[in-house]
């Protein structure tokens, strides 16, 4: 079949995979959004009902990452450091929990698994579960791959048109050609949805807003995902009374509290880190906030007691919620919603289903 896959960013670039994978010719028409995402494929700390789907996400990128060595995937794991009474309650807790990859890790545990922690912990949760990827070599890596098939065609344009006939679909491009498939899937980077709503009519999807930086090669850089105890009260997959008695009982810092952070250090194979993240709600300021990044870069300093140089610094957003697909009538159409802020790591398996839905 002919499948056209209208966007970018890495979960576009999985579907054409699979697509290509399952024998079907692929074009794809990339809008040019920035290719987003800290690398961080954080399949241990999900809500417990997205528990398989994440296990059998990362064993597909395992996959992926096996066959093109070049999208930077590595089971790194993880390791979130407890600093203090309540954030090692959590840990505690959450190390209970026999569904989930969790060990609670003495200090010396955790430094020896870990020899670029430094700075002064209770404890470390550690989550075998995790894994790294680097965004921004995964897409021109699977492009590079799929080329090679011959079966597969990036073209640097946006859809602006959708009309289903008798042979197909048709596709209008805003540089004014056209491209005829049997089926197209849309998929829609965060906040570049108007032609999907225009099948769909659903309303715009919330979007929060993630500050990020990327530092200098460092002389010990972690292997391991690294993130601070506030990571407790933003992700789903922690026992929530220790996480609610440690919202209670523990301020945040006045930058962490404003901009809803917490700090995640993602190693980069360049020898240095990618720093995150913000979880700021519409409207979005104009400007980069510094309070956010000298509080990402004083966290992650402590940590590993090391100073940090900032290499750059940028601003993407990500849709907060997760919405279904939704399948044309006709059957040709597929709309993909968002698979929420952990977009990347559900993206095989949502290309996977993705796939069935259109029959391919």
């Amino acid at each position: 079949m002919r499948v056209a896959i209208i966007g970018g960013g890495v979960p576009a670039a999985v579907h054409a995979w699979t697509a290509v994978l399952r024998g079907h010719t692929v074009t794809q028409l990339d809008d040019g959004a920035p290719i987003a995402g800290s690398g961080a494929l954080r399949a241990g700390s999900v809500a417990a009902a997205d528990l398989e789907r994440a296990a059998h996400a990362l064993w597909l990128w395992r996959e992926i990452g096996g066959r093109v060595p070049g999208v930077g995937f590595r089971l790194s794991g993880s390791i979130t450091v407890a600093r203090t009474r309540a954030e090692l309650a959590v840990a505690e807790a959450a190390a209970a929990d026999t569904a989930r990859e969790f060990t609670l890790l003495e200090p010396e545990r955790a430094r020896a698994l870990e020899p670029a922690l430094r700075g002064p912990l209770l404890a470390g949760l550690h989550c075998g579960a995790d894994a790294v990827l680097t965004p921004h070599q995964t897409v021109p890596a699977l492009r590079a791959h799929l080329a090679g098939t011959g079966r597969f065609t990036a073209r640097g344009c946006s859809a602006r048109a959708l009309a289903v006939a008798a042979e197909g679909v048709l596709i209008r491009a805003d540089d004014g050609s056209a491209l005829a498939a049997d089926v197209a899937l849309l998929c829609p980077s965060p906040g570049r949805d108007a032609l999907a709503r225009e099948f769909t009519g659903a309303e715009p999807v919330p979007l929060l807003r993630a500050q990020r930086l990327r530092t200098g090669p460092l002389e010990r850089r972690p292997d391991a995902i690294l993130a601070d105890g506030d990571q407790f009260r933003h992700r789903p997959g922690y026992p929530r009374e220790p996480v609610a008695r440690l919202s209670a009982e523990q301020a945040q810092t006045a930058a962490a509290a404003e901009f809803g952070m917490h700090v995640l250090a993602v190693p980069r194979l360049d020898g240095g880190l990618t720093l995150g993240a913000t979880g700021e709600g519409e409207p979005f300021p104009a400007e980069l906030a510094e309070p956010a990044a000298e509080h990402l870069l004083a966290v992650t300093g402590e940590l590993l007691e090391a100073e940090l140089t900032v290499r750059g610094r940028w601003a993407e957003v990500a849709c907060a919620i997760e919405r279904a697909p939704w399948l044309a009538p006709s059957g040709r159409i597929l709309v993909l919603g968002s698979a929420g802020p952990d977009a990347t790591l559900f993206a095989p398996a949502v290309a996977e289903l993705a796939a069935d839905r259109l029959g391919l």
